[in-house]
Order: structure tokens, then C-alpha cells, then sequence
């Protein structure tokens, strides 16, 4: 329990125990945290409210074969700074994260990973943006951040397996499921923003980003929906509108729910001609999930999936995958999760692929709470690689 919490509860109390002895009733203050509806790790002034959240993690591994470890320290820090205005509330936000960790160094996220050569105690500035206005109606954003591109509704719903190693639209091999934007545009940095809630589950937004490459700016619309049936979104990037490169991308997605089947369409294009595609669905039945999906683009390239989920009982979930692409390349998996207790999970997975090498991966996860959660693996093939790992994380908000 907070401190303040105890003290506003005191104090309500103490109103109430005394309002019927008094002629005056006691009034409880609240402070401007509570006034403005905000929880969490907090500070407050007379005016302003200031919030807290970030994480921490730290994941050790052991090469057994090779007699090599090596360690991986990640963490975030950010703080909100809010006050109320006459057109909504007015934020302040600064966020502080690793440099090796941070994806918007060069303005483009989807290619700043690979660039960053960094150690961990280099820290950068991830965002520092002023925000004004209410997430009901209209809210105007400038500084350092994140893209308003939308990209959701792209990732596949088969388990174990995601599609994203063809490496389409210049998104690295293996590197994140999802279609990437194309054309090499660049999004986030330096921005001028424009968001807008226009009703029955409907966003729009705006923005002039990547302003701190020298004479360039990147014009970025897009629209977004979550209603009943599903969600979906549209999102078209301008690249070098200053220089009038003619440099564009767009990224649009949905997703479709009825009863207990959904299914999901993605596509993506880009000025160079190039483009991507994905489609997967599911269904839920009393004990099992059913799911494929298959990503293609337009150098013939496709991959496909396919996935059972068996929840045998609130203790054991049972999973078998398949993947294979157009190169013949394959994979098949099975996998074992067995609820130890409620804070404890122990699982293992096999793999097979054409290549007649076998993997076993063996973990064990405990979430004690307070946002806290710890993993000891072990991995093990028949090429005889061997390596033991663990990795302690906490998020606080």
C-alpha cells in the first residue's frame, strides 16, 4: 500500500468520524495525480504529477562446448511529467534505455538495430517529447519519438513458429515477425504529430518525422480501427518530401474474428516495387487451437506454417508445428508446458529440420509477482552444442 493511499484513507476517515460532531464537514483533499487519474509509481506537486515506469533485465549464458559465457544487461527508464490544461492534459516525457537496445538512433526502426556498436553502459536518449491533449479527441505531440505508422495485424497466429525469416523489404532474416515497411523510408527521430480519436473505435493520425536528418522530412498517414468484428489499420509513408525523392511505403492489415475462428490479411509495398504478403487463420475448439499461415512476396518467395495447440488441462498444454519455404527448408516441432504450480512453469520443446539435426530446449519460468519473472534454460542438438542460460527481469509501472 502506498504512503498516500494510507494518508488520503486517514484523512477520509477522520472526515467522516468528525462531520457529525462539526458544523462544517471536513473536505479531503485529493492531489493532482489523483485528479488527473493517474496511478503508479508517482510523484506529485501542487501541479504536476510525475510517473515513473521502466525495466531491468539480466541474462547470463554458458557455451559449454566451447568454455565461453557471455552476459546481457537491458534496461528503460521513463518518466511522465503531467499537468492539466485547457485543451487536455499537457505531458512532458523522457525516456533513457541502453544504446545497443535503442531503435531509433538512425530515425528508421526497422534497420537501427544492426547499425548501433555500443556497450551497455552507454546509455541515449530514446524519447523526450512534449504531448498535449486528451486520447478522447485530439492530442499533438513534438520532440524525440516513435513512429504514428501503424503495422499491427501482420504477424502470423501459428505457435512456436513465426514467419519471418525470408527477410522481405530489407527486414534482416530471422530478425521480427511482421511485414516491415519497404523502400528504405525512415520514420520516428525528430517529429511534429498529430493524433485523433474520431469515434466508434476509429483513430487518425498525422506526422512530419525524421526532421533531424538535414533537409528531409518523411509525411506519414494513417488510420486505424477495433470494433466488434475485428481491427485494421492503413498506414502510407512519404519519404524526403523536402527533396521530393518520390520515396514511399504503405502498410496495411486486418483481422477478422467470428465465433471462434479469426483470420488475418497483410500487405505491404513500396515505391521500388516491391512487396509482401500474409495470410493465416485459426480456430478454437473446446481443448485445441488449429493455426497456419503463409508469407509470400514478389520474388516468388514464400514461406507457410501450421500449428496445434492440445490445453489437456489447466496443468498441461501440448504443441506440435511444422514450418517450410520455397528453398525446401523445414522444420517440425514438438513441445510439452506443464503448470508446476501458480508462480512455476517447466517446459521442453524438440525440433527436427532437413538438415537431420536435433535440438532439445528445456526451460523453466517463474513469475512471483511484482512483475518479476526468471528463466533457467538448457539447449542441447545432436551437433553436440550445449549451453545453459538464465535471465532475471522486473518491469515496475
Amino acid at each position: 500500500m502506498k504512503l498516500k493511499s494510507l494518508f488520503l484513507g486517514s484523512a477520509a476517515a477522520l472526515a467522516l468520524g468528525t462531520s457529525a460532531q462539526a458544523a462544517d464537514p471536513i473536505a479531503v483533499a485529493l492531489d493532482v495525480c489523483d485528479l488527473l487519474g493517474i496511478s503508479g509509481l508517482t510523484i506529485s506537486s501542487e501541479t504536476n504529477c510525475l510517473k515513473f515506469t521502466g525495466n531491468v533485465s539480466y541474462e547470463w549464458k554458458w557455451d559449454i562446448d566451447a568454455s565461453t559465457t557471455t552476459g546481457d544487461l537491458d534496461w528503460a527508464l521513463k518518466a511522465v511529467a503531467t499537468a492539466d490544461s485547457d485543451f487536455g492534459p499537457a505531458m512532458a516525457v523522457i525516456e533513457l534505455r541502453e544504446k545497443e537496445d535503442n531503435i531509433m538512433a538512425t530515425g528508421n526502426p526497422a534497420v537501427a538495430p544492426a547499425t548501433l556498436t555500443a556497450g551497455p553502459n552507454d546509455v541515449v536518449l530514446h524519447e523526450a517529447y512534449v504531448g498535449i491533449g486528451d486520447s478522447s479527441s485530439t492530442v499533438l505531440y513534438a520532440g524525440k519519438k516513435g513512429s504514428v505508422v501503424k503495422q499491427g495485424d501482420d504477424d502470423t497466429f501459428t505457435a512456436i513458429f513465426s514467419l519471418d525469416s525470408l527477410g522481405l523489404s530489407g527486414d534482416a532474416a530471422g530478425s521480427d515477425e511482421g511485414l516491415a515497411l519497404g523502400g528504405g523510408v525512415a520514420t520516428g527521430g525528430y517529429v511534429l504529430q498529430a493524433s485523433a480519436s474520431l469515434g466508434d473505435g476509429v483513430n487518425a493520425a498525422v506526422g512530419l518525422e525524421d526532421l533531424g536528418t538535414a533537409n528531409n522530412a518523411s509525411l506519414i498517414g494513417a488510420i486505424g480501427v477495433k470494433q466488434d468484428w475485428g481491427t485494421a489499420h492503413a498506414s502510407f509513408v512519404l519519404d524526403d518530401i523536402i527533396q521530393a525523392a518520390n520515396v514511399w511505403a504503405l502498410h496495411a492489415g486486418a483481422t477478422f474474428n467470428v465465433d471462434e475462428m479469426s483470420f488475418r490479411v497483410a500487405f505491404e509495398t513500396a515505391s521500388d516495387n516491391t512487396w509482401s504478403g500474409l495470410l493465416t487463420g485459426k480456430a478454437t475448439f473446446d481443448m485445441f487451437t488449429l493455426a497456419a499461415g503463409v508469407e509470400f512476396d514478389n520474388a516468388s518467395q514464400w514461406e507457410a506454417a501450421v500449428s496445434g495447440v492440445a490445453k489437456v488441462d489447466d496443468n498441461v498444454t501440448l504443441t506440435a508445428a511444422g514450418r517450410w519455404d520455397d528453398n525446401s527448408n523445414w522444420d517440425i516441432a514438438l513441445k510439452g508446458a506443464f503448470k508446476v504450480s501458480d508462480t512455476l512453469t517447466a517446459s521442453a520443446k524438440i525440433n527436427f529440420d532437413e538438415a537431420s539435426l536435433t535440438a532439445l530446449e528445456t526451460d523453466l519460468d517463474w513469475a512471483p509477482g511484482g512483475g518479476t519473472k526468471v528463466n533457467v534454460g538448457f539447449n542441447a542438438d545432436s551437433a553436440g552444442n550445449t549451453s545453459l542460460s538464465t535471465k532475471f527481469s522486473k518491469t515496475f509501472e
